[in-house]
């Protein structure tokens, strides 16, 4: 007689579920195409139960009712009402118990939409920073109260005839969401440690990335503002963050060209100045480089 081994998490192949998916599978769904997909959930609507999945793009579940033990990426957390978790692209998740009185908020959105929503680097990297320490965050029955309006709002939009602006109106909703979790998230780490050394120096490069990234996008600029040899601040920030300095400058960047392409009105070769390319072709390269697409594409789709 034999036994087959059971491979550990890790090795298996994970059942990734793209946004389309849940849209089709689950009831009382709200969405923007394959975009953003929204729907109340319960224990007997829960699309992470028994194996292991994975979903293709961000989401996050609000808590309402109930109780839940969750595994992401292995470890486990237990969640209670005004409780949110966010999950990355592919994070393994995983049910190991639900109340049968456990009920939430389920929003799943792609890496496009994230994209196009314009929030300025110091409002996303603290909750970027936090998530990456743990896809948990508590907060209070009036924060909820007031995410859920949000969305409630979104849905009525998603369900009327107003088609024209729809896009827009229900980016503006989300970012509108995603500034009430930065408000949440910054009222939380105020009540945190001190931060160590590694952590003052890249809230301190944050602070000089946004205020900087427009015309600097060396790392040995930021690395001497600091009174750093390039190699212990890079160090440090790849400790903190688990990027590079140079990534975060690249994505800096982007956001900036992003704003400037859809909201300035300027010249592609304009904002190749602004943003200090010697040439237009040059800026062009580097932005088809980290977005898969020319800047003229991204302006007028």
């Amino acid at each position: 007689m034999t036994t087959t081994k059971q491979q550990p998490l890790t090795m298996r192949r994970l059942d990734k579920i793209p946004i389309s998916r849940i849209r089709r599978e689950l009831s009382d769904v709200s969405y923007l195409s394959d975009d953003l997909v929204f729907t109340s959930i319960n224990a007997a609507k829960n699309p992470t139960e028994r194996a292991p999945k994975a979903i293709d793009g961000f989401s996050a579940l609000i808590m309402l009712t109930g109780e839940a033990t969750i595994q992401v990426n292995m470890k486990s957390y237990t969640i209670r009402p005004n409780t949110i978790v966010f999950f990355n692209p592919n994070t393994a998740i995983r049910s190991e118990k639900v109340s049968a009185n456990a009920s939430g908020y389920f929003l799943a959105y792609s890496k496009s939409f994230l994209n196009d929503i314009q929030v300025g680097l110091s409002t996303s990297l603290p909750i970027y920073m936090h998530f990456r320490m743990s896809p948990v965050l508590h907060v209070t029955q009036e924060d909820v109260t007031e995410i859920l309006q949000v969305f409630q709002l979104m849905k009525r939009l998603l369900h009327s005839d107003k088609k024209d602006f729809r896009h827009e109106i229900v980016r503006s909703l989300f970012t509108t969401a995603f500034y009430i979790i930065a408000e949440i998230n910054l009222r939380e780490k105020a009540q945190q440690p001190k931060q160590g050394r590694c952590e003052v120096i890249f809230d301190e490069f944050m602070a000089l990335l946004e205020a900087n990234c427009r015309r600097e996008r060396n790392v040995g600029f930021y690395a001497e503002q600091l009174n750093l040899t390039p190699k212990y601040f890079s160090t440090a920030i790849k400790e903190v963050s688990g990027k590079t300095a140079a990534r975060w400058i690249d994505e800096a960047v982007i956001l900036e060209a992003k704003t400037l392409l859809k909201y300035s009105g300027k010249s592609i070769q304009e904002i190749a100045y602004e943003l200090n390319f010697s040439t237009q072709s040059f800026f062009g390269k580097y932005f088809k480089q980290h977005t898969g697409e020319s800047p003229s594409r991204y302006k007028h789709k």
